[in-house]
């Protein structure tokens, strides 16, 4: 019997918790709710995980980030993160 895990390619739910365990290991909580709601607790998550010396956490943070910045309660659309700092971490 062959089961499989199918997940949508935006699985938008298994990308926050990754970041959250990731922020974790590295001795920062991040309460999830809170991070989809609140633009300028968003930008200190990003802040943090940017500047942390996690190359896998700058990733995670460059990839879903800027989508946070969409569903926040004010419904703004810009990045979180300047362009240019996303560029160097992906480089």
């Amino acid at each position: 019997m062959n089961a499989t895990l199918e997940l949508s390619p935006d699985d938008g739910l298994l990308r926050l918790v990754d970041f959250k365990w990731l922020m974790a290991g590295l001795g920062w909580r991040v309460d999830l709710t809170r991070l989809q709601r609140d633009t300028a607790y968003a930008a200190l998550c990003a802040q943090r995980a940017l500047a942390s010396g996690s190359d896998l956490l700058r990733q995670r943070s460059v990839e879903l980030l800027p989508g946070l910045a969409r569903m926040s309660a004010h419904g703004r659309s810009k990045a979180l993160i300047p362009e240019r700092a996303a560029r160097r971490v992906v480089q």
